[in-house]
């Protein structure tokens, strides 16, 4: 027991580390000038590319531009701001979103000295150590090409990790649902906020399934940077996805690794755990550092926002409401949704009747434990019932995350216990034998 507390007391200490790493690269971002990010922001109102808070995402329905606009307005003030760059990104400058962002921006585009509120520290807004830099040498159409490079990048990374050491057919699995039946690959291009956050999650689901060929303890490092990660960049968009994706590919690297279900069950229930203590974590410390730069306010104000998050709204208050409006929401705007559920579901049974041909009942423990990060999902929605039914356009994303987990689990439960080297690390392919 002495060992898990030295390694939790490390662990933990490793994360307080990253979150002054995060502060130091959010100063960096806040201090590029902001006269070409304006000059840019300008231009993208004339060519249309700012402006119109939805749109179309091309798969049948909405891209949400509103998000896209509060990014781009991220950090961005008069260039002769006389704030310090320390009130600054403790607070988080940020412009209106679309409609009324554009004024702002004629008018900073105009030479007026309009210094932009610093109130948006709710969230770290990591993504600024990105869009800031790139708009300020280049325009809003070669941010969205750029962040769709970096998707493609982390969503090849995290099919091939999960490929090499769960199979081929594991990482099929598990990203299919979500690339079939969601906007996810429309997203760099239609709304590239959302391709940032996505691009997290596939970048957090390679680091996992990497981490936890090397054990327990590594899957909870990896998992834990992976939360950490996330709540850096994203907007509250996908939590559950990255929760349950992160949690459900380090058991099953763990069980075609081990091929003991007890460490799977070890595995899946210490990553299952640290990612939401690593993802809380970093979220409460953005605020202690708001508060630091912007007074006590900070929290009476992240207050306000949570009790409505999980409460308030003109939304229906039944157990189970977000649920109910994610799953509309998917099955009503993807016309895939239905037939890709359907055929998952039978997929599933004919691998647990394979399961138990193979290993007995016994092999049933081993789908358990690989799918159980899918009830993450549902969790979620019934929890922050406000918010995922407000933004079901694009919560909904994470319920066929949660089906290509359970896919995933099928897939590695039923597969014969045999360790090749394809699916091995390459540390562990060098040193054992092909059964």
């Amino acid at each position: 027991m002495s060992g898990v507390v030295r390694f939790a007391a490390k662990a933990f200490a490793g994360l307080v580390a990253l979150q002054v790493v995060f502060f130091v690269l959010l100063v960096g971002a806040q201090a590029v000038p902001n006269q070409p990010i304006i000059d840019h922001l300008a231009q993208a109102i004339q060519t249309g590319d700012y402006g119109d808070p939805y749109g179309p995402d091309g798969v049948g329905g909405t891209a949400d531009r509103f998000t896209e606009c509060a990014e781009l307005g991220y950090g961005v003030t008069t260039p002769n701001d006389p704030r310090s760059l320390w009130d600054l990104t403790t607070g988080g400058p940020r412009l209106s979103s679309c409609d009324d962002g554009k004024g702002e921006i004629q008018q900073l585009a105009a030479g007026d000295d309009f210094q932009t509120p610093a109130t948006y520290f709710r969230y770290w807004s990591g993504y600024s150590i990105l869009t800031r830099p790139v708009l300020a040498l280049t325009d809003v159409p070669g941010l969205r090409l750029i962040v769709t490079g970096v998707f493609a990048a982390a969503v090849l990374a995290a099919f091939l990790a999960v490929a090499r050491r769960a199979g081929t057919a594991a990482g099929f699995a598990l990203l299919l649902p979500i690339a079939a039946t969601t906007n996810a690959l429309a997203m760099p291009d239609r709304a590239f906020t959302h391709g940032i956050a996505l691009a997290s999650v596939a970048a957090g689901v390679a680091i996992t399934a990497v981490a936890a060929s090397r054990g327990w303890r590594a899957a909870v490092l990896g998992a834990g940077f992976s939360a950490a990660l996330f709540c850096y960049v994203d907007l509250l968009t996908v939590p559950p996805m990255s929760w349950a994706l992160c949690a459900g590919v380090a058991a099953a690297v763990t069980q075609v690794r081990t091929r003991d279900a007890r460490e799977t069950w070890r595995t899946v229930l210490a990553v299952g755990a640290a990612w939401p203590v690593a993802f809380g974590f970093t979220w409460v410390f953005r605020w202690f550092i708001g508060a630091l730069g912007q007074g006590l306010s900070v929290f009476s104000r992240v207050q306000e926002v949570s009790q409505f998050r999980l409460d308030g709204g003109d939304v229906s208050h039944a157990f189970g409401a977000g649920v109910a409006a994610n799953w509309n929401y998917w099955t009503e705007h993807s016309v895939t949704a239905v037939p890709v559920a359907v055929a998952a579901a039978v997929v599933v049974l004919v691998l647990l009747v394979l399961t138990v041909a193979r290993h007995g009942v016994a092999g049933l423990s081993v789908f358990a434990a690989v799918a159980l990060p899918a009830l993450v999902v549902p969790a979620w929605y019934c929890v922050l019932s406000n918010h995922s039914q407000i933004h079901a356009f694009f919560v909904y994303r994470s319920l066929p995350a949660a089906v290509g987990v359970v896919l995933l689990a099928a897939v590695v439960a039923a597969r014969r216990r045999v360790q090749r080297a394809d699916v091995l690390a390459p540390h562990e392919a060098e040193s054992s034998p092909v059964h």
